[in-house]
């Protein structure tokens, strides 16, 4: 009964309207404020960007010019072209290179490497225990100087000193960086080939493994080349300690796409074989470096020198890339990059007040607000209840409730009229589909007797075994259930539908009975070919005595004895027809030779047949009549060809049966000759055909969401758990429990149905072992058959379903699997 509440306009409503004009003008100024601070943000990064770049690679390209001036005095340097001698402590060069480290923090070694392979090397320790740890220095080592000289039997020999800040000697080794060759370093082939001084790209040094350039030039008067070490390791800690903002970043690369330096990152990385490279942008973790360093190398000049703004991971960054100048010739580039945030910190900050006032302000409106929309909301809230209910398929009763508002009033009565219509339409929609699914399986069964109530029966043994498992609190079915009415009646529908595809069937198949059967048993067309023999050894017998050419005794031996053999060459074929027994080679050599008799056809066999058949034998041109042939033919038109040979082989099912080259082969020899039963390869495949069939039937149907999963639990239940199984060769872990479960609850059918008229019906303890062996063999669910005994599924089953002979005494025991005993 409707309730009786006097109904109001929607004018309560302005009240909202209030909060939501505050709300749009507050949030209006706070878009035009982060509008004009990004503009000022952008204009603070383009100057502050500017100047550190400046500085940075000021500092940067005098190290790298202070690196070329040294290279070009110490090769005009009279003596430098002398090789080193013993440990070169005595080498010309050894003050100025000495001096040289001592001076510039930014120099890790000097060296001069000579045309016949000697080497002198002087690198600064420092403090650095990287350096101390590369080269196992002594605690107090500040200079390794390291020399390939010739020694006392004029072969080069390598060896390494480590001085201490007074230059004195307090160590020395001979085993680092053996087989060194200063000749076929890149630095040294370039330096012979340039006529000033220079630096290579960035690389990772023999001796150290650290990453630098090297600034090198040939000796004036030539034998050898001057060359500066320049570790890029001091210059990243630079980049560290250089700040940009709060969450900047400074890092330098060159147009190849290599970081040279980072404040955070180490830029050498192990490759293949330990060796070591530098890291790309495109292996770097930070976001940030892929991004900029892709940005400028697809537009090399269009981003360039100009702060612009980039999108990186959902976040705005401000960026400025300045390049090293063009007379260094090194192609690097350095980067500076923040946040936009970062530089709008201010105008946030006042963001946050207006912010502050606007929520003061709606706070003070509130309790009015709240007053006019708590009557709007309540009965909106349980409207938007209502939907998510429905949304879950439940249509129960809830408790009434309606609304002041007119509008919402009549939205609420349309909305439970059309709940209750929509629970009417879906009762009697899944009605129709029920009765739908149990007039097909119903259709299926009555279609041919070898089926039996198959159908009917399975979904019933299926639900009695999914219960149980439903019900295990233990092993592998502890977790599994079908708790709602959705997951219950999926699990009926594919279990009523999983043979659907026999309604594609042919009966003759299905029915094949004896090995000449089709439509009719054609053994009647074979003895009507040895009667035909019979009365030709007649005729030819008469024909004898008008004859009179021999006597009429051995006409008559003759008679009985091919009658004798043409009886019992059909008593034999006859036999063979049945199938009962396994035709061995014999018995396939004896059905040949019966074969190769002949007799005379004088009757044309191209009238009175349908067009299928005439379609079947007019490639052959016909003989003429009368025509001589086999007793038991395979002819040409014998064989239907398979049609639609790609529907199963190029599927997107995954079936992978193996599929006879021919739909049917009626030929009367070939059929004779099946080894074991009635069925040829062909009608086997068309019988397995079903469960392909009712995969891509199933497939075919626009299942609501709750029903997605009937094919998969249908169309599995002649799978197995080792893969052996069709159509799709699945294993145990690509099959849901209830694909299991119908599979189990099909073969207990299918062994002791009492309806099918080929069949003794097994007993429950017959049924058991034959099931148990397939348990064993990883043919069926070892879990889910333990639970079919141990749950006493058989019994409830058999009591229902079964005849009283049928169901013998049961020692569950002796079947289960070895885990459970």
């Amino acid at each position: 009964m409707p309730l009786r509440i006097k109904r109001y306009p929607f004018y309560v409503g302005i009240a909202t309207l209030i909060v939501f004009i505050v709300i749009v003008l507050t949030g209006l100024f706070l878009w035009i404020s982060h509008r004009e601070s990004k503009i000022a943000a952008f204009q603070t990064a383009d100057r502050l960007f500017s100047e550190i770049n400046a500085k940075v690679l000021q500092r940067y390209e005098g190290a790298l010019e202070s690196v070329a001036v040294l290279a070009g005095s110490a090769a005009r340097m009279p003596g430098m072209a002398t090789p080193p001698v013993g440990g070169g402590l005595t080498h010309p060069g050894m003050e100025l290179m000495l001096s040289a480290l001592e001076f510039n923090s930014e120099l890790f070694s000097v060296y001069v490497g000579y045309d016949d392979g000697a080497f002198i090397q002087i690198a600064a320790v420092r403090q650095s225990p990287e350096v101390h740890r590369l080269f196992e220095a002594p605690e107090k080592a500040f200079f390794v100087l390291r020399t390939i000289a010739d020694d006392t039997e004029g072969a080069l020999k390598q060896r390494w000193l480590f001085l201490n800040r007074q230059r004195q000697v307090i160590g020395e080794r001979s085993d680092l960086d053996p087989g060194y060759d200063p000749r076929t370093r890149p630095w040294y082939i370039r330096a012979n080939k340039e006529t000033t001084a220079f630096y290579t790209r960035p690389y990772i040094f023999s001796s150290t493994r650290l990453p630098g350039i090297t600034c090198a030039k040939r000796l004036i008067d030539g034998g050898g080349v001057f060359g500066v070490d320049i570790t890029l390791e001091q210059f990243s800690r630079s980049l560290k300690k250089q700040k940009v903002s709060d969450n900047g970043l400074l890092f330098l690369f060159d147009r190849s796409g290599r970081i040279i330096a980072h404040p955070t990152q180490d830029a050498v990385r192990s490759g293949a074989h330990e060796a070591l490279t530098f890291m790309t942008a495109e292996t770097s973790d930070d976001p940030r470096v892929r991004s900029v360093v892709a940005d400028v190398r697809n537009n090399p000049d269009g981003n360039i020198n100009h702060t612009r703004e980039i999108r990186i991971d959902g976040t705005d960054y401000l960026v400025r890339a300045t390049p090293i100048k063009a007379d260094l010739k090194v192609d690097q580039i350095l980067v500076s990059i923040a946040p936009v945030f970062d530089f709008t910190g201010y105008i946030r900050r006042m963001q946050q007040r207006v912010f502050l006032f606007s929520s003061l302000l709606l706070l003070v409106a509130l309790p009015l607000v709240l007053l006019a929309s708590k009557r709007i909301s309540r009965s909106l809230i349980l409207l938007e209840a209502e939907s998510r209910k429905i949304s879950r398929r439940d249509f129960s009763e809830s408790a009434a409730f309606d609304s002041s508002i007119k509008e919402i009033h009549a939205l609420i009565r349309a909305f439970v009229l059309m709940k209750r219509t929509i629970r009417k339409l879906l009762d009697q929609q899944r009605e129709l589909f029920s009765d739908l699914t149990r007039l097909i399986a119903g259709a299926i069964d009555a279609k041919s007797p070898y089926t039996g109530g198959h159908c009917a029966r399975v979904p019933e043994l299926a639900k009695m075994l999914a219960e149980a498992a439903c019900d295990s609190d233990r092993g592998p079915l502890a977790n599994f259930s079908m708790d709602t009415e959705d997951q219950r009646w999926e699990f009926e529908v594919a279990a009523w539908l999983h043979d659907c595809g026999k309604v594609t069937t042919p009966e003759f198949v299905v029915d094949k009975a004896t090995k000449l059967e089709t439509i009719t048993n054609r053994i009647h067309e074979i003895r009507t070919r040895f009667e035909v023999l019979l009365r030709d050894a007649e005729i030819d017998y008469y024909r004898g005595r008008l004859a009179g050419d021999e006597n009429e005794a051995c006409l008559r031996e003759r008679l009985e004895e091919d009658r004798r053999r043409i009886a019992e060459d059909f008593s034999f074929v006859a036999q063979c027809n049945i199938g009962g027994e396994v035709m061995a080679d014999e018995k396939i050599a004896r059905l040949e030779r019966i074969a190769s008799r002949t007799w005379l056809r004088h009757l044309d066999d191209r009238i009175g047949i349908s067009r299928d058949e005439a379609l079947l034998r007019d490639p052959i041109p016909p003989p003429s009549l009368p025509a001589i042939e086999p007793l038991l033919a395979d002819k040409p038109e014998h064989i239907v060809p398979r049609s639609k040979a790609a529907a199963f082989m190029d599927n997107g099912y995954g079936f992978n049966m193996a599929i006879p080259e021919n739909q049917y082969n009626l030929g009367e020899l070939y059929n004779l000759s099946i080894r074991k039963g009635t069925l040829s390869a062909e009608d086997r495949f068309k019988i397995n055909e079903h469960i392909i069939q009712t995969i891509i039937m199933l497939d075919r149907l626009d299942f609501p969401e709750y029903l997605q999963q009937v094919p998969e639990f249908a169309g599995a239940h002649h799978e197995t758990m080792n893969g052996t199984g069709y159509p799709r060769g699945l294993s145990k872990k690509d099959m849901s429990v209830q694909a299991r479960i119908i599979a189990i609850a099909d073969i207990f059918e299918a062994l002791t149905a009492a309806d099918r008229p080929y069949k003794t019906p097994k007993t429950v303890n017959e049924a058991l072992g034959i099931m148990s062996r397939m348990r064993d063999d990883a043919h069926i669910d070892a879990d889910l058959f333990d639970l079919f005994l141990e749950g006493r599924v058989y019994e409830k089953y058999a009591r229902q379903y079964l005849a009283p002979e049928q169901f013998d005494a049961v020692d569950i025991d002796s079947y289960r699997s070895s885990a459970v005993r």
